[in-house]
């Protein structure tokens, strides 16, 4: 992957002008992405529109450089991701187009030259791109199918400007970086800005699935794809056929993802999905299979045991990083400077040094199992769901609490006995059929983190509902679906896009140069997978069944059949009491608290005194930690990114054609 940066000025200057005005500033953007492409940074200056690239190389090393032009009609894209089936659609484009490079930018542009941006119906991959069509003056932005690759723009007083990451809009002086209470508000309840939306005033994400046409003043959005989840399109086969079929997209996901001029390594958490995706990766390219995992000291968070299955099984050349909560802690301000958001969980930081690692063996790309959980129903929300669904019904039966009980054993029997369970879980049973049933019970807890905004942030903005906010993107005929497909669709929607593939994706990854690919997010497995019954996916508290069948297979029966381990990062005692950082110490300080203004000061020491003296930290609690010690650290890089930006010893070569 790469990063990409532009915006539009007034058209007819001469190409000295548009240099002395404009180099500067899109040289700043690109600075501000070199982490994103540290093998190139390059700009292009035309009439109207200034484009920009910082490249990571990965598919023809000499010829995809960018942003690349179409000498005959000066359309021209800057292009960050892949596009895996460009082999497939290059030979029909070859019939009307003389291609100049082996790479997948060139099949992009030679596909809008034929299709216009409808070409985007033909890609299987991972993107966002901004195209330049001066015969029609259109900018076209476009971003993928579940947001894997991130794009922000913003109006400025010239049009428009994008970006892959918002600083780089802050970097040019496009934007001035001003928190959004709004979409804080949002990130509390939601775990992220809602869709469309960023942690910034005046910046919007592109959302995924979404194409842009931005021409004389005017912005117009377009969806372009949506996964079916409809009741009427589930065949019904038999469950051999079913599995034959998955494990042959699987498999061929895959292999379109090893596509690279540079070795492919694999993340092995130890846990079903991404041990399939290894032992199908090494059966396509032998041995020297290279993969990577984040062992933790604290035994409650680890997996090694698991890991060391893995690898003796697969035999794989494997590397692991070894954290722990003061590791965790340390790391926390690379990763808000990285992710540009608040966070409830402390787990991007060990994937950042887990990208470290990559870099540090050579690599820059790797498989990673992120959207099997999602697709395949792995999640608790998921069984979740199902139980409280089946307690809407039958509100008298005790089956209800055994079956909770059985999937949150943490619980304990003072909450089963104490009515705290049906307190929690009987959230929303009134309303089995509404359009956020299966979120109710996270949101609301959610929603008790902004009990700790301070007074005046919480007023301006009391008009906030963040639930009214998803359901704005929330597709109206998906209402009709049934209820673990609307929590499909509402999980993908908010948790996917916006923080799975974000700031435990995209982002840590891109910290360290380096591409994750993601084959259970492949369009053609999600849409399979959309139209297998329930029960290929979930019966009772068992899930992801049918991967586990093909799991048996090629792997170990005992990882084949490994529970759902949630992937999370201790990182309580780094924060608070006497092992906690320094950076967190001074940041939690009231006066601290006081001077950033978003967090209730008398409210934070309350929590941090709590935690400070040690104990079980809840997860309540520690989310509650982790949001105001990230609120404050995003509080710091605004201020940061208000200042002047400078592009660097080694600015970007830019070119005014």
């Amino acid at each position: 992957m790469c990063g990409v940066a532009g915006f539009t000025f007034d058209a007819g200057l001469r190409g000295m002008e548009r240099r002395g005005r404009f180099e500067r500033p899109l040289q700043r953007m690109l600075a501000a992405l070199r982490h994103r492409g540290p093998d190139a940074q390059r700009g292009l200056l035309l009439d109207g529109m200034a484009l920009g690239h910082t490249r990571l190389a990965i598919v023809d090393l000499e010829g995809g450089v960018q942003p690349m032009r179409d000498p005959a009609t000066g359309v021209t894209v800057t292009f960050n991701g892949e596009i895996f089936n460009h082999q497939e659609l290059r030979e029909p484009l070859a019939r009307g187009y003389a291609f100049r490079t082996r790479s997948d930018t060139e099949v992009l542009l030679a596909s809008y030259l034929a299709y216009g941006i409808d070409c985007v119906q033909s890609f299987n991959g991972q993107f966002a791109f901004a195209i330049w069509d001066p015969r029609t003056r259109e900018l076209w932005l476009a971003r993928d199918r579940v947001g894997i690759c991130p794009l922000f723009y913003a109006r400025t007083s010239a049009g428009l400007a994008f970006a892959s990451e918002a600083k780089a809009l802050f970097a040019a002086g496009l934007v001035t970086p001003r928190l959004d209470v709004a979409s804080l508000k949002q990130t509390l309840q939601l775990w992220s800005p809602a869709e469309g939306r960023s942690a910034f005033e005046g910046v919007c994400a592109l959302p995924p699935r979404t194409v842009a046409r931005f021409a004389s003043g005017a912005l117009e959005l377009r969806r372009y794809w949506e996964l079916d989840l409809d009741d009427a399109h589930i065949v019904r086969r038999s469950a051999r056929e079913d599995e034959l079929e998955v494990e042959a997209l699987l498999r061929d996901a895959v292999r379109l993802r090893l596509r690279a001029d540079v070795p492919v390594g694999a993340y092995l958490s130890g846990g079903l999905d991404s041990s399939l995706l290894s032992a199908i990766a090494k059966l396509q390219i032998g041995d020297g299979l290279k993969t990577f995992s984040v062992k933790f000291r604290n035994g409650d968070f680890d997996e090694r045991e698991h890991q060391a299955r893995a690898v003796a099984a697969l035999r794989t050349e494997h590397a692991t990083v070894e954290v722990d909560e003061r590791a965790v802690a340390e790391a926390l301000p690379e990763v808000v400077w990285h992710a540009e958001q608040l966070l409830l969980r402390a787990a991007p930081a060990p994937l950042l040094k887990l990208s470290n690692l990559v870099r540090e063996h050579g690599l820059k790309v790797v498989l990673t199992g992120e959207g099997a959980d999602e697709i395949f129903w792995g999640y608790d929300l998921y069984k979740e769901t199902s139980v409280r669904q089946r307690w809407a019904q039958e509100p008298d039966s005790p089956r209800w609490s055994s079956l909770l009980s059985r999937l949150y054993p943490w619980l304990g029997t003072f909450a089963r006995a104490s009515g705290m369970l049906r307190e929690s879980f009987g959230v929303g049973l009134d309303a089995p059929d509404a359009w956020d049933f299966s979120h109710r019970v996270r949101w609301t807890a959610g929603a008790r983190l902004m009990r700790l905004l301070e007074p005046g942030v919480a007023f301006a903005a009391a008009d906030e509902d963040p639930a009214s906010s998803a359901e704005l993107a929330f597709p109206t005929r998906a209402l009709g679906f049934r209820a673990l497909a609307r929590a499909q669709v509402l999980e993908m929607q908010t948790f996917l896009s916006g923080y799975l593939l974000s700031a435990q994706g995209d982002r840590v990854l891109l910290g360290h140069g380096v591409e994750g690919r993601f084959p259970f997010l492949d369009h053609r497995l999600m849409q399979c997978a959309a139209r297998l019954p329930d029960t290929a996916k979930l019966r009772g508290l068992r899930d992801k069944r049918i991967l586990r069948r093909i799991g048996r297979r090629l792997l170990p029966p005992v990882l084949a059949q490994r529970g759902k381990f949630p992937y999370r990062a201790p990182v309580v005692s780094g924060l608070v009491g006497p092992n906690a950082v320094d950076w967190a110490r001074e940041a939690l300080q009231p006066s601290a608290i006081r001077q950033a203004g978003l967090f209730d000061a008398n409210k934070v020491k309350l929590l941090v005194d709590k935690l400070a003296r040690g104990g079980h930290a809840s997860e309540s609690d520690a989310s509650a930690l982790v949001a105001v010690a990230t609120g404050q650290l995003l509080e710091q890089m605004r201020v940061a990114w208000t200042r002047p930006f400078r592009a660097g010893p080694f600015p970007a070569e830019v070119e005014a054609a």
